[in-house]
C-alpha cells in the first residue's frame, strides 16, 4: 500500500481472517521455504503441522527454534542485495520456495508416522515379545504408502481428543538452559522408560554429537584467527607487536573452555555407562590430545624454548 500504491492484498482485521491463508516455512540455518496453510491457532509455544512439512523444513520437532511467513510478505519483501556477502549469509532467508511437500522426499523419521484407524491386536502381542518397531508390520505408517496417491491424504488416527495442548505452554526443550542440563533431563527420561535402552542413547550421543563436536573445536583452535577487540580486524597469527595495528588488544576466537565444554560429561558417561572399551578409550585419547595442546593445568602450556 505505501510503497507499491497498491490496494492490501490480505486486508485482515484480526486472527481468524489470516486462516486458509498461505504461509512459508523455514528453519534456522537452511534456505529452501515449504509452503503450508494455516488452518488454526494454539496457545502452546509451538508450531503444529504434519510430520512430513517439517521434515521437509529440516526440522524434526526437537524444541528448536522455526519460523514462520505470509507467502506475500516473502515474495514482496525479500531480494538478494539484502543478504550479507559474507559465510552463512545466504542462509535463514527463503532464496527457494518449495510449494508442494512430497512425502518420498522427506526425511525416515517423517515416513514412521502412524496412519491407521485402529491398532490391531497383532500390534500388541508385538509389544508384549518386545518387537523392535521396524519388526512391527500390523500397523499402517506412510512408509507403506510412499509412491501412493494415499500418501497425500487419509491420515487417520486412533484416539480422538478435545485438545491437542497440555497444561505446559513451552516444552522442557526450550525452557532448559544448556544443552548439558538438555542432555540431562533425557538421560533421566530414558532411565525412567522400561523400553528404552540408555546406554544405547548414551553410546550414540557420544559417537554422533560429543566426540564429532570436541574433534571439530580442538580442530577449529589449530587454525583460529585472533580477533581485535576495539576494530574488529582479525589476524590469522599475531603480530609480533602483540596487539593490533591500532593499539588495542587481540583476543583468540576460540578458547580451551569451548573445546572442553563437552569432555567432562563425555568422561562422565563412559564412566557411569557401559558403552564399551573403544569409546572409553576414544575419550581417553582426546583428553590426552587437549593436555598435550594445552598442559593438564592452566597456565602450564609448554613454550618452544622447553624442547631445548
Amino acid at each position: 500500500m505505501k510503497f507499491y500504491g497498491k490496494p492490501s492484498f490480505y486486508n485482515v482485521k484480526n486472527n481468524e481472517e489470516l486462516i486458509g491463508h498461505l504461509i512459508i516455512g523455514l528453519a534456522p540455518h537452511t534456505s529452501v521455504g515449504i509452503v503450508g496453510r494455516i488452518i488454526g491457532y494454539t496457545e502452546t509455544h509451538v508450531c503444529y503441522g504434519t510430520p512430513n512439512w517439517h521434515s521437509a523444513k529440516r526440522r524434526d520437532a526437537d524444541g528448536d527454534a522455526d519460523s514462520i511467513m505470509l507467502l506475500m510478505d516473502a515474495l514482496l519483501n525479500f531480494s538478494r542485495q539484502f543478504l550479507s556477502d559474507k559465510i552463512g549469509g545466504l542462509m535463514d532467508a527463503p532464496l527457494l520456495v518449495q510449494p508442494i511437500v512430497l512425502p518420498h522426499e522427506s526425511q525416515p523419521q517423517a515416513h514412521n508416522f502412524e496412519v491407521t484407524k485402529k491398532l490391531p491386536l497383532e500390534f500388541f502381542e508385538d509389544t508384549i515379545s518386545a518387537k523392535k518397531a521396524s519388526e512391527v508390520k500390523s500397523v499402517e505408517i506412510i512408509k507403506s504408502r510412499l509412491e501412493t496417491e494415499g500418501q497425500f491424504h487419509d491420515y487417520h488416527f486412533t484416539h480422538t481428543t478435545t485438545t491437542l495442548t497440555t497444561s505446559r505452554s513451552r516444552s522442557a526443550y526450550s525452557t532448559l538452559g544448556s544443552m548439558l542440563d538438555k542432555f540431562d533431563m533425557q538421560i533421566r527420561n530414558a532411565e525412567l522408560i522400561s523400553a528404552v535402552d540408555t546406554t544405547e542413547i548414551v553410546t550414540n550421543v557420544i559417537t554422533t554429537h560429543l566426540v564429532p563436536d570436541i574433534i571439530g573445536n580442538l580442530r577449529a583452535y589449530g587454525r583460529q584467527k585472533f580477533r581485535c577487540t576495539s576494530c574488529g580486524r582479525k589476524f590469522r597469527r599475531p603480530p609480533l607487536l602483540q596487539h593490533c595495528i591500532c593499539g588495542n588488544n587481540l583476543i583468540q576466537t576460540i578458547t580451551r573452555p569451548s573445546i572442553e565444554k563437552y569432555l567432562r560429561l563425555a568422561k562422565r558417561l563412559v564412566e557411569k555407562y557401559d558403552v564399551g572399551p573403544y569409546l572409553k578409550g576414544r575419550i581417553g585419547t582426546l583428553e590426552d590430545e587437549i593436555n598435550l595442546v594445552f598442559g593438564k593445568r592452566s597456565g602450564d602450556q609448554l613454550l618452544l624454548t622447553d624442547y631445548n
